[in-house]
């Protein structure tokens, strides 16, 4: 059975394992293998947004050093993910404010390939290219559920939305892709 793309970005196998020490104890280096084991997810998270890399490990620190000053806020440690990416999304507004007029909106097919030679596509730049056509809200849903592996429930979190409206434009968006699919099909025919 071939991977698909959820299955490229889950927990590193120890991620999950380090949130929960940390969670638990709070202690530094219950956080230094949190920080090691969320820091790359976190630059892929700005990455994707268009960020550059300095940009992006840097917002990455931030959000870690949020979490390290905070984390005895979280109520309920099963949504420590929703939270996570509520923080980072924060981070990223927030850089985006500070630096409105020099920042430049980025089209999702203008960014660098993520992985292979010339030539070719990855599932992730293939996943880009089928979201392309529908809403920016709906674009970051479907990242988040189907790039970031988020639950909907951890997306509601993190988009302080309701959980019925993630499941609805997860719904929509699929249809319009459907749709979409279905007519590139019938012109190819």
């Amino acid at each position: 059975m071939k991977p698909g793309i959820a299955a490229d970005f889950q927990d590193e196998p120890n991620e999950r394992e380090a949130v929960e020490a940390f969670l638990a104890t709070g202690s530094e280096a219950a956080f230094g293998k949190l920080a090691s084991a969320l820091f790359t997810r976190l630059v892929r998270y700005f990455s994707i947004r268009g960020l550059d890399a300095q940009t992006a490990e840097e917002l990455a620190q931030d959000v870690l050093m949020i979490i390290y000053r905070k984390a005895e806020m979280l109520r309920n440690k099963e949504s420590f993910y929703g939270w996570f990416y509520k923080i980072a999304r924060n981070q990223h507004l927030q850089h985006v404010r500070q630096h409105k007029r020099e920042a430049e909106l980025v089209d999702l097919d203008r960014l660098p390939p993520s992985s292979g030679q010339a030539g070719e596509t990855s599932q992730e730049d293939e996943f880009f290219h089928w979201i392309h056509p529908l809403e920016p809200d709906e674009q970051q849903i479907m990242i988040l559920r189907y790039v970031e592996d988020l639950t909907y429930q951890e997306i509601a979190t993190a988009l302080s939305i309701p959980l019925g409206t993630v499941k609805w434009k997860i719904f929509d968006a699929k249809m319009k892709l459907t749709d979409i699919l279905s007519q590139s099909r019938e012109r190819s025919m």
